[in-house]
């Protein structure tokens, strides 16, 4: 790997509440795809932009299998996936380099478009359980990306772009930066707030607690007792005033707080119900 690899999408676990976290996001105004389902147990919902997307991941309440790897983890953001050109260049990378992975994963998702079924078909590359402590990093390559990526999806009522990063809080910061930056085949920068490991249009940043609490005070995820968790969810917000209505419209089931810092202003939107931050920054 010669650059940072592109994101993919990040990933917020709903566990059993899918249909609530679902409602509560098209509240935000973002466009969902209809619910998808995994043959291994999980369903879900994406958020597509222009080059990445946010995918709501849960358990299905109808019975059946249920996903192991979404139950064993809390829910909250939960998933940080890069976008390789090859699963199987990344994996024998990451193998060389003595990381710990399982093999190689093949897997397929019906999907219905204009009353016609499609297999939208992935290959992914995970770590070993527990890898990472915030939460699971791993490796998405599609096969069949115009079933994802599609013009009806990527508009959105509150005026979201795209994603632009993802807030990490850890009390092991330089020490954890060093493994982010392996997994994104990047390198660390220091700043003036702590470490971060960009990639083409988005960036990893690492926060230690304190920090964390003062950017977000009690808008701030729970750690659920982790020493290193996902904290933030940071998005590019091209109307502010649409993004606002959507917020103040949802009333008490969520808690905001605008700011400035850098040069650059947004609103902090808190899910309690969800243990999720997301971080709107404007772009006028």
């Amino acid at each position: 790997m010669q650059n940072a690899l592109p994101l993919d999408h990040l990933v917020v676990n709903t566990r059993f509440d899918t249909d609530e976290a679902a409602r509560l996001f098209g509240g935000l105004g973002f466009t969902l795809t209809p619910q998808g389902r995994h043959a291994f147990g999980s369903v879900n919902h994406l958020m597509v932009f222009q080059d990445d997307y946010l995918e709501l991941i849960g358990l299905p309440t109808d019975g059946g299998t249920l996903r192991q790897e979404i139950l064993d983890n809390p829910g909250g953001i939960d998933g940080l996936v890069y976008k390789p050109a090859s699963a199987d260049d990344v994996h024998a990378a990451l193998s060389k380099a003595g990381a710990s992975v399982a093999p190689l994963h093949a897997f397929t998702r019906p999907l219905e478009l204009d009353g016609a079924w499609h297999e939208a078909s992935f290959r992914t590359v995970r770590y070993t359980p527990g890898a990472f402590e915030a939460g699971r990093v791993y490796y998405c390559q599609h096969l069949t990306p115009e079933l994802v990526w599609r013009p009806e999806w990527q508009a959105h009522a509150n005026g979201v772009l795209g994603l632009a990063g993802l807030t990490l809080v850890s009390s092991r910061a330089p020490s954890d930066a060093l493994a982010y930056a392996q997994a994104a085949f990047g390198q660390v920068h220091l700043g003036a707030e702590g470490f971060s490991i960009p990639s083409p249009g988005f960036s990893v940043t690492l926060l230690d607690p304190e920090a964390y609490a003062r950017r977000y005070d009690d808008l701030g995820c729970d750690s659920l007792g982790r020493d290193s968790f996902f904290g933030a969810i940071v998005l590019r917000a091209g109307k502010p005033e649409a993004l606002q209505r959507h917020v103040a419209a949802l009333g008490e089931q969520v808690r905001s707080q605008s700011w400035q810092r850098d040069g650059e202003s947004g609103l902090a939107v808190a899910l309690p119900g969800l243990n999720t931050l997301l971080d709107f920054v404007y772009e006028h």
